[in-house]
């Protein structure tokens, strides 16, 4: 009787053990291809319009062509800073965020960002639900900075794609994330009042 209990009990603290590791592990990973995409965006930003051999750097899947024109998104107020990939998939989404429509300009229509909440910490979209009204948005591009403020924040069915639309004359950057649930999506609006270079 007692060796059956232990037997249980050790195959309890196997799996228990094991479903634990698998999110750490998949944070590893992923902390591995950040790392990779920050150190070829940096060695592209350094290589002044040149092409620039992207093959010495491990755990990097994107060519140079993806990341020619990546941008970043900083939120001061939740204390963020992530890359925007152009194209949205689930490899783009683990390591960035990503625009969810294509040939998008920053600072023309909607504008709309994609991410992860993340496992924990700050990765991600982890804390934008934590972004109130009047906060400041910043959209970075190699030339120009677009600068959002706050107008709307919601949680919204995952069917309700009309967020994304265009609104006449309105310059807008839309940001979703998932609930904790994954249910529902969180949507973060803002709209454009300042360009600088």
């Amino acid at each position: 009787m007692k060796n059956a209990k232990l037997i249980v009990g050790l195959v309890f603290l196997t799996a228990g053990l094991t479903f634990i590791s698998i999110p750490l592990y998949y944070e590893w990973q992923q902390g591995k291809e950040l790392r990779a995409l920050e150190e070829a965006l940096f060695l592209i930003s350094e290589g002044n319009s040149e092409s620039v051999d992207l093959s010495s750097i491990d755990n990097l899947s994107f060519t140079e062509d993806q990341l020619k024109d990546v941008m970043e998104l900083e939120i001061p107020s939740i204390n963020l800073k992530q890359k925007i990939l152009g194209e949205t998939t689930e490899e783009n989404l683990r390591v960035a965020l990503t625009q969810l429509k294509k040939d998008q300009t920053p600072g023309v229509g909607n504008f709309t960002i994609a991410g992860h909440r993340g496992y924990r910490g700050e990765r991600h979209f982890s804390r934008l639900p934590q972004v109130s009204i009047g906060d400041k948005v910043f959209l970075h591009t190699d030339k120009q900075t677009f600068v959002y403020k706050v107008t709307n924040t919601e949680v919204i069915d995952p069917s309700y794609v009309e967020i994304l639309d265009d609104h006449q004359e309105k310059k807008e950057i839309t940001m979703i994330t998932c609930t904790k649930s994954g249910l529902d999506r969180i949507v973060v609006i803002a709209e454009l009042i300042e360009t600088t270079e």
